[in-house]
């Protein structure tokens, strides 16, 4: 479902009228849940982006999916409506302002209303696909073949890519060194120029071409 990020997102929204809801803003870095967590509340994004990953025992952390403006995490509405904990964890990625409810008030709200009820199943659906998206570039895919459509994708909106070589190896799963290792052979071929704490994508059409090999 678009959402018009001018207006509110019960306006796009309107089930959520028919339940109380909070306003929360959350800066940077705050962490929203984490795994194994006991169920709070329930959250839908109005404007901002918040990051669900998955923690290894060992540390090394991988990129599930983003929400939106106008998404809820289905992780988290799944644990309301049948399992007690989370099974993973979100951080706030960019300042996120969400509207909250409680879990009773959720879980009535999926007894009373058809509309929010097809909201729930449209956002399962839409990030089953991404999960198994992901499990395919995991499986399938090199590390660099993944990294440089990560970097292709990320350069869409600026050539320059604020992004540490830890930050990727997280979203990719993978090690910080392996990151690095591929990044300087990009530089070699001249598709990247990396500083402190930027890459900038030179040529995008030839990272295309990785992702495409």
């Amino acid at each position: 479902m678009p959402i018009d990020l001018n207006s509110s997102i019960i306006d796009q929204l309107p089930f959520l009228r028919l339940i109380p809801t909070t306003v929360s803003l959350l800066p940077a870095g705050t962490p929203v849940f984490t795994e194994g967590s006991n169920c709070g509340k329930i959250g839908f994004v109005q404007r901002g982006v918040i990051r669900v990953f998955k923690l290894s025992e060992t540390g090394r952390e991988i990129t599930l999916y983003r929400l939106y403006a106008g998404e809820s995490c289905v992780l988290s509405m799944s644990c309301a409506l049948s399992h007690p904990i989370h099974q993973a964890s979100a951080v706030v990625e960019e300042e996120a302002e969400i509207l909250t409810t409680t879990i009773h008030d959720f879980q009535l709200l999926m007894e009373r209303s058809h509309e929010a009820r097809n909201y729930v199943f449209s956002q399962f659906a839409s990030r089953l696909t991404d999960i198994m998206l992901l499990v395919e570039e995991v499986v399938f895919q090199r590390v660099d073949v993944r990294l440089a459509a990560l970097l292709a994708d990320l350069a869409r909106h600026s050539s320059v890519i604020a992004k540490t070589h830890q930050e990727l190896a997280i979203e990719l799963g993978t090690a910080r060194e392996v990151v690095s290792r591929i990044l300087k052979d990009f530089e070699h071929r001249g598709l990247v120029r990396l500083s402190r704490g930027t890459i900038t994508v030179a040529q995008p059409r030839k990272l295309l071409q990785v992702h495409a090999r």
